[in-house]
């Protein structure tokens, strides 16, 4: 070949190889953008099709810090823990601030009934004890949602009875509203799981939180008798409630008529870090609990309701006069020292 010749063709060469180096690079760029749509894609919220409420979610998780103590969790993996009750407080997190300076969380396995402890971490955080184990990841998303409820609902800001015993007039209610936390997350993980799992192993886990909650809500004591309206059990059940918070079975039918506003709603759980907002809220009567809820709130929607709810009346502001059950008027609102803390269950 003529040396004119082979250089032509040497030209030729160097220039089919860097177009073939531009196809390359088209072709991964097409990908890695088909790749991120789809990403985006997965993470669609059916319950929140705007995206306007996980926004905030990286900001907001990285306010609470969590710290998953080793211990008998069964043949549950600490990072595998992490991941749970990170989604669990992301979730919450969505709609609670957390105060100026974060939360930072302990939680250490433990036998018998879960709880958060009164009495803090040696670095100041809180210790939240939980009973699940191995890989039942429903029974941590439950639990932990309850405690963390707690923790937002200040509950250790409470009088003590006799310098000892915390008082636990109203205690009955942060229960209630705790179990609902509980239920709220449940349903909203097994959305999200559903369409985007913390990890792929976790594909289709979204439908064990979903039948977890189910068989819940399906027992019977959640469900008034038949015949009977809520304000009609509430004050044949009020003494009782005052008197011991810890009847399960009565703080889960107090729960089930709250999710419903709280799912349809969820905006409404910004007013929960007002909750117990002095020290001497704890020991007056359920209304004046309320009202207290109610004056610190900037959001006075959801102490409102629940005045409504248990048919109360304080200083004018919310009164059953009008007509209407607790119940309509719920769904008329536009969207919008023990050492030992409060156990759950």
């Amino acid at each position: 070949m003529p040396a004119a010749l082979r250089i032509i063709w040497g030209y030729i060469m160097s220039a089919l190889r860097l177009v073939v180096r531009v196809c390359k690079l088209v072709l991964f760029m097409l990908s890695a953008s088909v790749s991120m749509h789809a990403g985006a894609a997965a993470k669609f919220d059916p319950m929140d099709p705007l995206g306007t409420a996980r926004k905030g979610h990286v900001s907001k998780r990285q306010a609470i810090a969590i710290d998953v103590a080793p211990g008998d969790w069964g043949n549950a993996d600490v990072r595998d823990i992490k991941r749970v009750l990170d989604s669990v407080a992301g979730e919450l997190m969505a709609y609670v601030e957390a105060p100026g300076d974060g939360l930072s969380i302990r939680v250490i396995p433990r036998s018998g009934s879960p709880k958060v402890l009164y009495e803090r971490g040696a670095e100041g955080q809180y210790v939240i004890q939980l009973t699940a184990r191995d890989g039942q990841w429903f029974q941590y998303v439950f639990q932990f949602a309850h405690e963390l409820c707690h923790v937002f609902s200040n509950f250790d800001r409470k009088e003590t009875v006799g310098g000892e015993k915390v008082d636990e007039s109203n205690q009955w209610f942060e229960e209630s509203l705790c179990e609902t936390a509980s239920l709220f997350t449940l349903r909203r993980l097994a959305v999200v799981w559903e369409a985007n799992p913390p990890t792929r192993n976790w594909s289709g886990y979204g439908n064990t939180f979903s039948a977890y909650a189910i068989r819940l809500m399906s027992e019977s004591h959640r469900h008034l008798p038949a015949g009977q309206s809520f304000l009609e059990w509430y004050a044949e059940n009020k003494s009782s409630l005052s008197g011991n918070p810890y009847l399960r079975e009565k703080n889960e039918l107090v729960a089930a008529k709250l999710l419903p506003l709280l799912e349809a709603h969820p905006e409404l759980w910004k007013s929960i870090p007002y909750l117990n907002p002095t020290k001497s809220s704890a020991g007056k009567p359920f209304v004046q609990y309320v009202a207290d809820w109610q004056a610190a709130s900037p959001d006075k929607t959801l102490p409102d309701q629940v005045l409504q709810l248990f048919g109360l009346s304080y200083g004018g502001r919310v009164a059953m006069a009008g007509g209407g059950s607790p119940e309509k008027k719920l769904a008329a609102i536009t969207p919008r020292r023990s050492m030992n803390g409060p156990a759950g269950d």
